[in-house]
């Protein structure tokens, strides 16, 4: 009889084990599989301006050293509205900003001294939750002013 009863204990500890190893695939691996599109990488952190700077350059800018301003903008609850065109862009580039929806982010505006072609009026935004870039743009301003994504313009 004691065999019998320490046979049924294995029994039910091996199904909870199993239990538990499904639980935790279901919890940990499907939502990375599920919740990100291909575009998407992981996050960009840069906390401090050289961090901000480095990054830009990283992807070919020449900017200040320090940003030509900074400032705090709370985000609407719906971005879809106001921001479409701005949430498709940064989706282009793989950056989270649409998943911000309704935070408090920080602007950082540089300027850019090597746009091909355009010596002055040429920025890059960058916008930070936390430490984390979510978003990013180069802004031409004036007369023929533009919006773009961060990517450096082919030649």
């Amino acid at each position: 009889m004691l065999v019998f009863h320490v046979k049924h204990a294995k029994r039910k500890m091996i199904a909870l084990t199993s239990a538990v190893v499904v639980v935790l695939c279901v919890v940990f691996l499907l939502p990375g599989c599920l919740g990100k599109n291909a575009a998407s990488s992981d996050p960009i952190n840069a906390p401090t301006t050289a961090q901000q700077v480095a990054y830009l350059e990283q992807l070919g800018w020449q900017v200040s050293d320090e940003p030509l301003e900074t400032l705090e903008l709370q985000l609407p609850d719906d971005l879809k509205a106001d921001y479409a065109d701005y949430c498709k862009l940064q989706e282009e580039q793989g950056m989270p900003f649409s998943e911000f929806a309704g935070q408090t982010v920080k602007r950082c505006t540089y300027t850019v001294t090597n746009y091909p072609n355009i010596e002055r009026g040429v920025q890059a935004n960058l916008y930070l939750c936390g430490d984390q870039i979510i978003a990013g743009d180069i802004i031409a301003t004036g007369e023929n002013g533009f919006q773009s994504g961060l990517a450096f313009p082919e030649s």
